[in-house]
């Protein structure tokens, strides 16, 4: 038996190198917003433009790694340590071959995509810049997603904090001296936000990988062992991670369908959507962090069959990440203007910024219910839950979005409450489907046909 004061523990041992982590990812786009925010509301509008392409790296990394962090966990939760190694070097040449082809699709249509996005005139220029450069720090970004999740599914939360450590000090350093041109740098302007990102993505998977090479946490790859894909963990790796792909496809879908809506009323409006948002995962960081530690537990709880652990593990995430959610809702809330005002100083996004927080702020509740939820679903290695309420939401949105805005002739505002009332209606999907108790059962049968002759079952 597990005490709901242990799994709270567990949880937050393994969350915090999680939520500091992401704190650092996120301060990538902070940053990035911060110094290209120097150069006019035009040049945040690119950069937060051409960051959309970003979440399509991101579902693209997360059918991979939301594979390979299920099998690993529930590997090290039945003891197939073995296992474990095998699927990482399998998911690492399933991530190389995606990130070169995205790799490519970025770096080669990076104009069109921006166009297909909403980009026009300048920001369409800008934002083309920015991709075609970043695309190249997207392909090591992929292959670090597949590192980190290899280290989480191990229980370790620790070493990807510390790479990640290393990346955002580089860009950190670099994003001023190249998007300002400081002392005998070039001054790149938006440019250099991409070029300063792209040399920080590549230190940070290199470092990854020498740790994967010398060994650490139970995982350890190495080229004297043949590097080949087997069919029934490749087949295990996409069935979990497909749907998951997809929900963050959806999720991606979602942004860019109100980037684009909102691209129509002016460039302010879109630099203070762009600013919103990025604080708004700063603030989303925490159930993130609490999302990826449930995955893991709920993996390794029900590897080791203890279905009790894992419903523990899946309500305790649940609690605390609405509370958490509840309290950032009444700090945002009670402070929009300053928020704003740390990024722009032109009045007309501050007053679009603020009216964003009114309104949108109350789905960060929702975000923690999701985003809970989803470890749960994930750690059991089922999909499916997360990726129907993602179709519904985003259907939902874009509807409401038009309807509200140019139907109804709401505006802008009518965009923000089409957000509010997806976000909502995924969250409701979610928690029901959670309650009927099936993803449990779903967990128990994952590791089914992965149990390899000769296995070791000790460290």
């Amino acid at each position: 038996m597990i005490r709901a004061e242990s799994i709270f523990k567990q949880l937050i041992k393994l969350a915090w190198p999680i939520v500091l982590a992401f704190m650092m990812q996120t301060s990538y786009n902070l940053v990035d917003i911060f110094w290209v925010g120097k150069l006019g509301a035009t040049a945040i509008a690119a950069v937060s433009l051409a960051g959309n392409f970003f979440y399509v790296i991101l579902a693209l990394g997360q059918v991979i790694g939301s594979g390979t962090v299920a099998l690993v966990a529930h590997s090290f939760g039945a003891r197939l340590f073995d296992r474990a190694n095998s699927i990482a070097k399998q998911s690492l040449i399933l991530a190389f071959i995606v990130a070169l082809s995205i790799g490519v699709i970025g770096f080669v249509f990076s104009k069109q995509i921006m166009y297909f996005l909403g980009g026009r005139d300048t920001v369409l220029i800008l934002s083309g810049e920015y991709l075609r450069i970043i695309s190249i720090g997207f392909f090591f970004q992929l292959l670090s997603f597949s590192i980190n999740y290899i280290f989480r599914g191990a229980g370790d939360m620790k070493i990807p904090m510390v790479i990640m450590l290393i990346a955002t000090a580089l860009n950190l350093i670099l994003d001023p001296l190249l998007i300002l041109g400081i002392g005998f740098f070039p001054r790149l302007e938006v440019q250099g936000a991409a070029v300063a990102t792209t040399i920080a993505k590549f230190i940070s998977f290199v470092v990854g990988f020498l740790i994967l090479l010398r060994g650490r946490s139970g995982i350890k790859i190495s080229f004297t062992t043949p590097w080949q894909l087997q069919a029934i963990i490749v087949k295990k790796i996409f069935s979990v991670g497909i749907p998951v792909g997809i929900s963050y496809g959806l999720m991606a879908s979602s942004i860019m369908v109100v980037f684009g809506i909102v691209a129509a009323f002016s460039d302010h409006a879109l630099a203070a959507l762009g600013i919103g948002t990025r604080i708004f995962q700063f603030a989303g960081l925490p159930v993130v962090g609490i999302g990826i530690a449930t995955t893991t537990l709920v993996g390794q709880n029900l590897g080791a069959r203890d279905e009790k652990g894992a419903r523990n593990a899946g309500n305790t995430a649940l609690a605390l990440s609405v509370v958490i959610m509840i309290l950032f809702s009444i700090l945002f809330i009670t402070n929009p203007r300053p928020l704003i005002a740390l990024f722009t100083s032109n009045a007309q996004t501050i007053a679009y910024g603020i009216e964003f927080i009114n309104i949108v702020v109350f789905y960060l509740v929702f975000v923690g219910i999701t985003t809970s939820l989803t470890g749960v679903f994930r750690g059991a290695g089922y999909t499916i839950p997360p990726m129907i309420a993602g179709i519904l939401k985003v259907s939902l949105l874009y509807t409401l979005a038009i309807f509200l805005s140019r139907t109804l002739h709401i505006g802008v505002s009518g965009v923000w409450w089409a957000m509010l009332i997806g976000y909502g209606i995924e969250s409701v999907i979610m928690l029901l489907w959670y309650k009927t108790g099936s993803w449990r059962k779903r967990g128990l049968a994952l590791l089914k046909g992965l149990t390899p002759t000769g296995t070791t079952t000790s460290k």
